[in-house]
């Protein structure tokens, strides 16, 4: 059994009552939030479950695609270090668009404050795969719709030029571009409530994840015309399955009309006792993650020995125990 020192679980314990007294009644005040949404004329929907002939009506003969991408590198800190990113966009029939691309900040000139932006450059890298990924999947298919890891505002700022281009083809294409965020970071429906409650205590802002943790129902969605404030998009906030967790839906201004009948696709392709994502995205997900296995493999088969001990072996890998 592992050995934990008292002081330590002092601490976690006054840790513990700590997050009880700041969060601990959330399920007290739900139904204030509630009501405050609905004041401030929050639009609460209950989802449709849509059959497979409905949906098939829907889509019309066309194809579902989703993309994700994923990031992964070598042991070491930056900028003795290799990223490896790669993204994939697959229809429900199978076909694939992969892309792929390294970098390391050996290779470029950084000055010291550089370094720190080394996530800063990640994220712009995995946005930009991603969106070349959906874009030459539009290009070759007769799509529906496409669904996209995260908000769609991340890659307008990660990728202006090439959002761009993936937002003009979509609307050319009719194909309707939808972005799903598991971990909604935003705090716009906060912002717009006249409440006071122990987790904003020490906050300038509580997020929407947080406010709406089991205020929606199962199966129900938020929409708030006065929290809209992502640019070119609009955003809902949906539970499609049992997790008391919402996640968020971006899709094209342009597009809105179609909000009610995506979230009702979204909720009927999501397994009601999963995590609520929908099931073809977790699929994605999975699929074009990076493992540490593959990172060692090609540094291991690619990089001469010589200059992977020198540059790419931190010395705690070479531990004895």
């Amino acid at each position: 059994m592992l050995e934990v020192s008292r002081q330590l679980i002092e601490k976690m314990t006054k840790i513990d009552k700590e997050l009880q007294l700041k969060y601990g009644n959330k399920q007290k005040v739900n139904s204030t939030i509630r009501q405050s949404l609905f004041d401030k004329n929050g639009c609460f929907r209950q989802m449709e479950l849509r059959n497979f002939r409905i949906l098939s009506n829907w889509i019309g003969g066309l194809q579902i695609a989703a993309v994700d991408g994923s990031v992964n590198q070598t042991k070491g800190e930056p900028p003795h270090v290799i990223y490896f990113f790669q993204a994939l966009a697959r229809t429900l029939k199978g076909y694939e668009k992969w892309e792929f691309d390294l970098y390391t900040p050996l290779l470029e000139v950084l000055e010291e404050e550089e370094l720190e932006t080394q996530k800063r450059i990640r994220s712009k890298r995995m946005a930009e795969l991603e969106l070349l990924a959906a874009k030459a999947m539009m290009e070759d298919c007769s799509l529906k719709l496409i669904l996209m890891d995260g908000s769609l505002t991340h890659y307008a700022i990660d990728a202006p030029l090439l959002w761009q281009e993936v937002k003009q083809l979509a609307l050319h294409k009719e194909t309707l571009l939808i972005g799903v965020t598991e971990e909604v970071g935003t705090s716009f429906l906060y912002q717009e409530l006249d409440l006071e409650f122990k987790e904003a205590q020490g906050q300038q802002n509580v997020y929407d994840r947080d406010l709406l943790f089991g205020v929606l129902k199962q199966g129900e969605m938020l929409f708030m015309e006065k929290a809209q404030n992502k640019p070119h998009v609009h955003t809902a906030w949906l539970r499609p399955s049992s997790d008391p967790a919402v996640i968020g839906v971006d899709i094209l201004i342009e597009q809105k009309e179609e909000m009610e009948p995506i979230c009702d696709f979204l909720y009927s392709t999501t397994p009601k006792e999963g995590r609520g994502i929908p099931l073809f995205l977790d699929m994605v997900d999975r699929d074009v993650r990076i493992s540490d296995k593959l990172v060692e493999a090609l540094v291991e088969q690619y990089i001469q020995p010589e200059l992977k001990q020198r540059l790419f072996s931190p010395k705690r890998m070479d531990r004895l125990y």
